[in-house]
């Protein structure tokens, strides 16, 4: 009687363990940190100034980028011009009405965002990043030229 016991215990005891140490089913339970479908993905937010005018069909941007979002101060320190990769189906891009890459010229003012796994960004690594939107800005003139339009007057 005690043997039945004894073996009834450490037969349920063992499919306890089991099942606690099992793995869940493949794409169940938590997401990967990094890499395609990563969470928890968080947005950089880049400003500078355009480095080269794209074409209709580029696939990146070259960007000199001045100033950034905490999760974009890495870029900033990092060597210029940044390349942003851009995907002229899914990237946002807006220049005072017009929405097209082509549209973009060099030393244009942009802000770029885009968003990347926040495991990816540690000890001011770099990843590669692709803009999910561009807001561009034509050139601020030179001060040279408003003093000069300025005398004129």
């Amino acid at each position: 009687m005690k043997i039945k016991l004894v073996l009834t215990g450490l037969a349920v005891a063992g499919l306890a363990v089991s099942s606690a140490v099992a793995a869940p089913p493949a794409g169940k339970g938590k997401p990967e940190t990094t890499g395609a479908g990563c969470k928890p993905k968080i947005a950089v937010v880049l400003k500078g100034t355009l480095a080269s005018t794209p074409g209709a069909l580029a696939t990146a941007l070259s960007v000199n980028v001045t100033s950034g979002n905490r999760w974009g101060r890495a870029y900033v320190k990092a060597t210029q011009p940044a390349s942003i990769g851009v995907d002229p189906n899914t990237t946002k891009v807006r220049r005072q009405g017009k929405k097209t890459l082509g549209d973009l010229l060099k030393d244009d003012r942009v802000l770029v965002q885009a968003r990347v796994c926040k495991a990816d960004l540690k000890d001011d690594v770099t990843p590669a990043l692709t803009a999910s939107k561009v807001i561009a800005h034509p050139a601020k003139a030179a001060k040279d030229e408003q003093e000069g339009e300025q005398e004129d007057e």
